[in-house]
């Protein structure tokens, strides 16, 4: 149950990691009018998303304390 929990709320988490990404992605200075590869950062683009879903996956993850 925790993992598909997990996958769960990383899929809803989704939508929010690319805005992240795009917002960490501007305020780094990335280039948003260039067609050129080389203006690219990795970082922002796949770094913070993934960090993001990651962090949603951990979270679902957790097994919830029983109450008593």
């Amino acid at each position: 149950m925790g993992v598909i929990r997990g996958l769960i709320l990383a899929a809803i988490a989704f939508l929010p990691a690319v805005f992240l990404g795009l917002l960490a992605y501007i305020v780094m200075g990335g280039e948003t009018n260039s067609t050129n590869s080389s203006d690219f950062m990795f970082l922002p683009c796949y770094g913070v998303p993934f960090l993001v879903m990651g962090a949603a996956f951990i979270l679902g993850m957790r097994e919830d304390a029983e109450v008593e």
